[in-house]
Parts: structure tokens; C-alpha cells; sequence
């Protein structure tokens, strides 16, 4: 028997999938087959563990490992969303007893703290960030640069890596068409060495800003942890904001602060969708392509 649990935050969906409870690890077939909003079960990734975490500098606090794939089967370093959604996952169901753990992940350790109750908004330490990727492969920082991503169509750009790389592009009105339009070419953008994840970013105040988002691998979102939190970095790097903000999607809403050593702290909701047993004749699909 297969079981996997599905939660999401502010429309952001994940499945979990615990070893413990029969799920191989996906590969990009199996994932995209899991994540098909019609054929499968639907989400925008699955978040694979936990898995042994050896290594790194956990301190005195619980350490998971945590592999984090996109809908499309690609294997994304980290996401601020699937983390959260993740330890809550871990203290929901009696993996581990602390309300603060550590996620190892091929982006490095996160610390994430979970609420009381643990259904109450928890923050996640992204920790710094740079602005080094995705800029051009001569490796300068993009800062409020003025970049041509269409012919007639110049973007004032900010690179922001925070475990993920991004690209965030101040605009006058951040609205889902224009993320429709212009997101996939910054994600295809053939002068990053990398490809981004794309933010659309209109600074309405000191303290709120509001974002489109284009994931590379899943596209448009409703909601984007690391996203949010390269918005932020991005407009209080640009002088537009104070350090603590407010970050508005099309999801809803979460709240990101810029520590005085320039760390990044997100802190939003999360919600328990359900349970789901995969049917016998569903199980092959998962077993499709040895994991990687």
C-alpha cells in the first residue's frame, strides 16, 4: 500500500511522500504522473523523506533529510513552502517531538520553526542570500539593472540567490498576465548561466509589497516561499522598503524579515488537505524510472 499526504500553503500544494508509508523515490516520471492535475492526484511537487541526514551542523535540534521535486520531475534545492509543509508534517505525525527542527536539503540546512498549535503560521531561516545567480555567466551582480527580456520590453532586474536562484523585475502593476507573458522568457532567458524563477514585484508601501510569480518547472503559482522572500530581498536591497514586510500573492499573504546580519525569516499558514491510499492500478506509474 502506497500512502502519500497532501497540504499546501496559500494554494502552493505538496504531496509528501515518507518512505515509512511505501513511497518509492519518485523520478521525474513517476512525480510528473503523482502531480498530474487530471491523471494523478495534482500539486505542484512532492516532497520526498524523511531520508537519513548525515553530515552537516544541526546543532542540538533534530535533523531531517528532504529531497524537493517539481511538477515537471526536475529536483528543485530547496523550497520554502514544501520545508514548512514539511516539518509540519514530520511534528503532525510523531516523527519528531521538537517545534524547531533542521531540513537537510541539496541547498543546505534549514532551520524551521514550527507554531503552537503546530497548525499556527511557522517561520522558516533562509539564511542569506546573493545576487550573483542567475546573473550572466561573467558572474557580476544584478542589481537594478535595466535587461531587454523581449525586444520593447526592458525590465529593471534583481538577481536574488537564496538557496534558489530568482530573478525579480520591478514593475508598475505586478498582474497574472503579465507573469503569463514575460515569466517563461525570464526562466528561458539565454544570457543566465542558470535559469530563475521569476518574480513580478510592485512596491505599494515601506511594509507591502505585492508579487506574480513563474516557477521554473511548475509555472504560474499562487504562492512562492523562496519567491517572497527574494522579493523582499530585492526591494529592501533597492531602498524601496523597510527590513520587515508583508508579501502579497495571489494566494494570500506571508510575512518576511530581514534580520540585522541580512538573514532572511519567512513566516506563513499551512494547511492539511488529506490522506490519499494510491489505487493498485496507479502504483506501476511510481516504479515507471529508477529514482537518480
Amino acid at each position: 500500500m502506497t500512502t502519500l499526504l497532501k497540504y499546501h500553503t496559500l494554494g502552493n500544494d505538496y504531496l509528501v511522500a515518507d518512505p515509512e508509508l511505501g513511497a518509492p523515490a519518485p523520478g521525474a516520471t513517476a512525480t510528473r504522473a503523482l502531480c498530474d492535475r487530471r491523471t494523478g492526484i495534482g500539486a505542484d511537487g512532492v516532497l520526498y523523506g524523511p531520508l537519513p541526514a548525515a553530515g552537516g551542523a544541526a546543532g542540538p535540534q533534530d535533523a531531517f533529510g528532504v529531497r524537493v521535486f517539481n511538477s515537471d520531475g526536475s529536483e528543485c534545492a530547496r523550497n520554502a513552502n514544501g520545508l514548512r509543509i514539511f516539518a509540519r508534517y514530520l511534528r503532525e505525525h510523531g516523527r519528531t517531538r521538537r517545534d524547531e527542527i533542521t531540513l537537510r536539503t541539496p541547498g543546505g540546512d534549514v532551520s524551521v520553526r514550527l507554531g503552537s498549535p503546530v497548525t499556527a503560521p511557522g517561520t522558516i531561516d533562509l539564511g542569506s542570500w546573493t545576487h550573483h545567480a542567475p546573473a550572466p555567466a561573467d558572474g557580476e551582480e544584478l542589481i537594478g539593472v535595466p535587461l531587454e527580456i523581449e525586444p520593447g520590453t526592458e525590465l529593471t532586474a534583481t538577481a536574488v540567490h537564496n538557496g534558489v536562484p530568482h530573478l525579480v523585475a520591478l514593475v508598475d502593476d505586478a498582474t497574472a498576465e503579465l507573469a503569463a507573458r514575460i515569466g517563461p522568457k525570464i526562466v528561458e532567458y539565454a544570457g543566465f548561466a542558470e535559469r530563475p524563477n521569476a518574480e513580478l514585484l510592485t512596491v505599494e508601501d515601506r511594509r507591502t509589497v505585492r508579487i506574480q510569480i513563474w516557477e521554473r518547472g511548475v509555472g504560474y503559482a499562487l504562492a512562492s516561499g523562496s519567491g517572497a522572500c527574494a522579493a523582499a530581498c530585492a526591494a529592501y536591497r533597492l531602498g524601496l522598503t523597510d527590513p520587515s514586510m508583508t508579501v502579497v500573492m495571489p494566494g494570500g499573504t506571508v510575512s518576511v524579515e530581514i534580520t540585522k546580519d541580512e538573514r532572511v525569516l519567512l513566516s506563513g499558514p499551512s494547511s492539511y488537505v488529506g490522506q490519499i491510499t494510491l489505487a493498485d492500478e496507479f502504483v506501476p506509474h511510481l516504479r515507471a524510472e529508477p529514482s537518480r
